[in-house]
């Protein structure tokens, strides 16, 4: 496993992380 396949994982995971709290706080207010 290349550092670069960890990384761009690791990017998409943190973008979706990002999206499901971002969409959670909206739903919230």
């Amino acid at each position: 496993m290349s550092s670069d396949f960890k990384l761009s994982l690791m990017t998409t995971v943190f973008s979706l992380l990002v999206i499901i709290a971002f969409s959670f706080t909206a739903v919230m207010n």
